[in-house]
């Protein structure tokens, strides 16, 4: 888009003859910072702000940031209900394409699969709610909220731990309260392994392949471990997210209330599944843990992004493109093909929600630069 083009935009916005869709545009410069470059007073870069605040009813603040020197004072990063994907590149000059109806595709939504230690599977997408299992003192049921809970109801002594299995697939999510009264959210294409009961345990462990957020319920007595593929996680009672899938480079814990105590998880062929204890890391509440090729790093990270799945959002910040498109992989069960010469690492920064169609997130990324999408069943390319 070219400087006079924007310029006029941002007048036709401040007389209020903009579209909707030119509205998402100038919201995005506004929102993101670049409207800096298009010579406005002082002045109208904060009207423009505190209009766009008040409009909005429902906002919620993500963080404070310079967005520019010159408005200082009211920049603030913003989220907008119901606006979708705002999403910013420098050299922007194209057009936006749209993506035909019968080609896009729903966003994910609750759907996982139960396996119980005796290899029986209940597809907890179809489950009616109510009791799905009874027997050795545990009943297992799916309430009104189509959460899995796991309740206690008699003691189960001298039995070994029974094991059983949540997975969610691409597209899917769950949510699930373990015995001890913990809650945890599954993201897609995840699963978590653990004990029906945890009465006969000295530590409460669960094994996890994916996204998972924990709410673990406090008990002094036993410690609540986290078992991933690169990283040992051990807690009392907190709130924190694991990232750990298998196709990213580096899997990673973010707390956010309490203490935890992460170990690297052996990588190399000879120390595979080895937990270094000796390198074990205690990190406070906004710190992130972050290991790959068994080196811990520990890292302020921002929390909205980090947690932006859960709250039902993508949010990106300085992301690549091959990083974006492993997202929307999964909850869109999707796969991704990418043209010669796609520059993979190009990043993104923006919103959407994960409520909209496969067509609203890829349209806004064509308007981000010179990307086009082509949707071909459950196949997007992703072309220059």
């Amino acid at each position: 888009m070219q400087h006079n083009d924007a310029k006029s935009l941002f007048e036709k916005y401040q007389s209020g003859l903009c579209t909707p869709e030119e509205k998402e545009i100038v919201e995005n410069w506004l929102t993101f910072g670049e409207a800096s470059s298009f010579d406005l007073s002082d002045d109208e870069l904060k009207h423009d702000l505190t209009e766009l605040q008040t409009r909005v009813a429902d906002i919620t603040i993500v963080k404070k940031i310079v967005l520019w020197p010159r408005i200082v004072a009211a920049a603030m990063l913003l989220i907008f209900s119901g606006v979708g994907l705002y999403i910013y590149k420098q050299k922007r000059d194209v057009d936006l394409p749209v993506i035909a109806a019968h080609q896009d595709i729903a966003p994910g939504s609750d759907k996982a699969i139960l396996t119980l230690a005796n290899g029986s599977r209940i597809s907890l997408t179809d489950a009616a709610g109510g009791e799905l299992v009874k027997h050795s003192g545990i009943v297992i049921l799916k309430n009104k909220e189509g959460q899995l809970v796991y309740q206690v109801t008699g003691k189960s002594k001298g039995k070994a731990l029974a094991y059983n299995t949540i997975e969610t697939p691409k597209g899917g999510q769950h949510q699930v309260v373990l015995a001890d009264g913990t809650r945890v959210w599954l993201n897609a294409a995840s699963s978590i392994k653990f004990p029906e009961n945890f009465t006969n345990a000295n530590q409460r462990k669960v094994e996890l392949k994916g996204e998972a957020y924990f709410e673990v319920k406090k008990d002094q007595n036993r410690p609540f471990v986290v078992l991933t593929n690169r990283q040992y996680i051990e807690v009392l009672g907190t709130h924190f997210n694991v990232n750990s899938y298998a196709d990213e480079s580096r899997s990673a814990t973010t707390l956010l209330e309490g203490s935890v105590k992460v170990c690297p998880v052996g990588q190399e062929k000879a120390n595979v599944g080895v937990v270094f204890f000796d390198l074990a890391t205690v990190i406070k509440p906004g710190q992130q843990a972050s290991t790959s090729n068994g080196d811990l790093k520990i890292l302020s990270p921002e929390i909205d992004q980090v947690m932006d799945w859960k709250n039902g959002d993508f949010m990106f910040k300085q992301e690549s493109l091959a990083g974006i498109m492993r997202k929307v992989s999964r909850w869109y069960d999707v796969t991704v093909q990418y043209d010669k010469g796609i520059d993979v690492n190009q990043t993104y920064s923006g919103l959407v929600s994960r409520s909209k169609n496969i067509s609203e997130v890829l349209k806004i990324m064509q308007s981000a630069g010179q990307l086009k999408f082509e949707v071909d069943g459950r196949k997007v390319i992703v072309k220059n």
